[in-house]
């Protein structure tokens, strides 16, 4: 084979000439037949189809992937995310199986662990996923519809989890004269809140600090920290006033954080609450002004439902603080997103160790995630289902029953007099009763996907799609846990 040259490309098929024979040869990659037998009306195809419909706006040449082109390379990636194959062997072999007219495997592991270091397929799935986010943004419900204030404006959340490193890398740390991270290779990422999917990933290898890389993805042509307009929900770590008073400035962005006690910061005024019933649980709202910035800041001061007090700290002064206290309540969604990151799809443990395998890797498990959310959309039109997930659907409705019935007793109170209702005589008494929240009690939208939906595609994404199959095998899992 080492006398044949690639002469032209046909689709999938490519053509050699064989110079000592003078003939031309048509060769077939072996992956695609494994490829085309998971894309026949499968399971698989109806999950793979908006990752294979964002491929096909991105500009390149197939050509140049000899032996494992794109689709099946996203494919490969995306299968064993969600089948969790923890090793590259057993991902091999799967794929081989998945093919019952293959008599060899489908592709070596070494062509698949050249693909994750490839800079080129790299650039190819950064813009993949630029084109799968701004469908799925499109497509999705807006889960911040109806919240006092917020409009169209977007609300990212932006966090770090880490990943542990691959057998196969060598961790220097600096106290032994190296740069890695001892936590592991960071992956900051950046969560649209509004319509429950991650946007962005930035892996990084080095132990440098949270805020650090932060900044470091403003330079990054995937910015998502100059969003105009946005408001950004992040923890305590990546305080800085004078960064996020730049983004104010720069694009009229906005920050939302929890107050850290180190913080030092002058009062200036006392800020009127509206009776607004988003501002039931708010104790104070201050204007400040922080000694690491000169722009105006707010603190607002919250208990929550279980009694306890918190402190937030933001810039946008358009908020009722009710608000401002929801969403960082809401910044809680990118944490289960991790969970099923990690923990549902397999991202734990760094499948390679170059920079550019570790890169790929978090931006094919954020495209099987993305993808899955699609999926389950159309099946619950198909399925009839309005409300979508209906597993939390007991536990919805027991805090809106709560809420209601704390109102129906303050209710009472206020209409009972001195002489006619007292302790003895039955009156209730609603500080025996927790302190829920109007936008906690009445928000339905679930923030993770649940294991066993995992299950379903990790057992049936090889079958036959069907309407019958969805209805016997899916909606019971969205109705409710096994």
């Amino acid at each position: 084979m080492e006398s044949l040259d690639i002469v032209a490309s046909r689709g999938r098929k490519f053509l050699f000439f064989n110079p000592d024979e003078n003939v031309i040869t048509m060769i077939q990659r072996r992956a695609d037949s494994v490829t085309e037998t998971l894309t026949d009306n499968t399971v698989m195809s109806d999950l793979f189809g908006p990752i294979k419909n964002a491929l096909a706006k991105v500009r390149f040449s197939d050509n140049i992937f000899q032996s494992l082109s794109m689709e099946s390379f996203m494919l490969f990636g995306a299968i064993r995310q969600f089948t969790q194959s923890a090793t590259l062997r057993d991902h091999i072999q799967q794929l081989w199986h998945c093919d019952p007219s293959a008599s060899r495997v489908p592709l070596a592991r070494s062509t698949w662990s050249d693909a994750l270091s490839s800079r080129t397929r790299c650039i190819i799935v950064q813009q993949c996923v630029a084109h799968l986010v701004s469908a799925a943004r499109e497509a999705l419900p807006n889960k911040l519809a109806g919240v006092q204030g917020l409009g169209k404006r977007p609300v990212l959340a932006i966090d770090a989890t880490y990943q542990k490193e691959s057998s196969h890398f060598l961790r220097v740390l600096p106290k032994e004269g190296g740069s890695d991270n001892q936590k592991g290779h960071m992956l900051m990422t950046a969560y649209d809140i509004r319509h429950g999917i991650p946007v962005c990933v930035r892996t990084e290898t080095a132990s440098i600090g949270e805020m650090s890389v932060l900044k470091m993805m403003g330079e990054d042509k995937r910015d998502w920290t100059r969003i105009r307009n946005a408001i950004y929900v992040v923890d305590r770590a990546f305080i800085d006033g004078q960064y996020w008073e730049d983004r104010q400035t720069e694009v009229d962005a906005s920050v939302i954080t929890r107050m850290k006690a180190t913080l030092n910061y002058t009062q200036k005024a006392i800020r009127p609450l509206s009776e607004s019933a988003c501002n039931e649980n708010v104790i104070n709202d201050y204007e400040i002004e922080l000694q690491s910035g000169k722009l105006p800041w707010r603190l607002v001061e919250w208990r929550s439902p279980e009694g306890e007090f918190y402190q937030y700290l933001t810039n946008d002064f358009s908020l009722e603080p009710g608000v401002v206290a929801f969403l960082y309540y809401r910044r809680w969604d990118v944490e289960k997103y991790f969970d099923n990151f990690k923990h549902d799809l397999v991202n734990a443990k760094a499948w390679g160790k170059s920079a550019c395998a570790i890169e790929l890797q978090a931006l094919l498990g954020l495209m099987t995630y993305v993808s899955t959310m699609l999926f389950l959309l159309r099946r619950k039109d198909d399925l009839a289902m309005p409300d979508g997930d209906m597993t939390q659907s007991k536990k919805h409705a027991r805090k809106m029953a709560l809420y209601l019935q704390r109102e129906d007793i303050e209710h009472e109170n206020e209409e009972c007099d001195d002489d006619a209702c007292d302790i003895e005589s039955g009156e209730k008494n609603i500080s025996d009763y927790i302190y829920p929240d109007a936008y906690r009690a009445f928000y339905t939208q679930l923030s993770r996907i649940t294991r066993q939906i995992w299950r379903f595609l990790k057992y049936s994404f090889r079958h036959k799609s069907s309407q019958t199959l969805y209805e016997r095998q899916l909606k019971p899992l969205l109705m409710k846990y096994l």
